[in-house]
């Protein structure tokens, strides 16, 4: 078995290894509390967000996972309550299987910290992606603007996209040689035009 150390580092580098994947929540579930890993338990409360098949995880475990995973399913039903995350599908199974665990004030603060450890770091990495979205785009931006307009054109527009004053001289050239050409671009018949002569792949000298 690879090292999980080894595999993180490589990763930090660059090289990722291919794993299969888990075809739902339920066989993830079981496999981690099958490991009987208290750090791995923790990640069950991110699962139970989705609604899962309590019966069918059940089915496949020891009277003691058993347990283990009912204790986990209410500490993250009291998680959900305190986040305000909508908890009625662990409130069903609670209800329907009259699940019943004692949860020590420790093994809640233990989970609840994990959960919004979790949540923190997922909403960053969210961040980060729409960031690299945004920039990504900017620079696509940039570079078709780049193939149209000049850059005292593209100066004048980003100054007008800021919401920036224009000088008389600038609002005159504007209207004079940068209006035109925007009014092409978003001519429909032009685009459709536009479209046609790209979808033609072979070209005659």
């Amino acid at each position: 078995m690879i090292p999980a150390k080894l595999i993180k580092d490589l990763e930090k580098k660059g090289f990722e290894l291919e794993f299969p994947g888990y075809s739902s929540n339920e066989e993830e579930i079981i496999d981690i509390l099958k490991t009987k890993n208290q750090r791995l338990y923790l990640a069950i409360p991110l699962l139970l967000q989705q609604k899962v098949d309590y019966r069918r995880i059940t089915h496949k475990l020891n009277t003691q996972l058993k347990k283990e995973f009912n204790k986990i399913i209410t500490i993250a039903n009291k998680i959900f309550t305190s986040e305000k995350i909508d908890n009625k599908h662990l409130w069903n199974v609670i209800q329907e299987y009259k699940l019943k665990s004692r949860i020590t004030k420790s093994e809640y603060r233990y989970y609840y910290e994990s959960f919004k450890e979790s949540k923190k770091s997922r909403k960053h990495e969210e961040l980060q992606l729409e960031e690299q979205i945004k920039i990504r785009s900017k620079l696509d931006t940039n570079k078709a603007l780049s193939n149209i307009f000049s850059p005292g054109k593209i100066r004048i527009m980003e100054k007008i996209f800021n919401h920036e004053p224009l000088t008389n001289t600038e609002l005159k050239y504007y209207y004079k040689a940068i209006r035109p050409l925007i009014l092409s671009i978003l001519n429909e018949s032009m685009q459709k035009y536009a479209r046609i002569i790209e979808s033609v792949k072979k070209y005659r000298l």
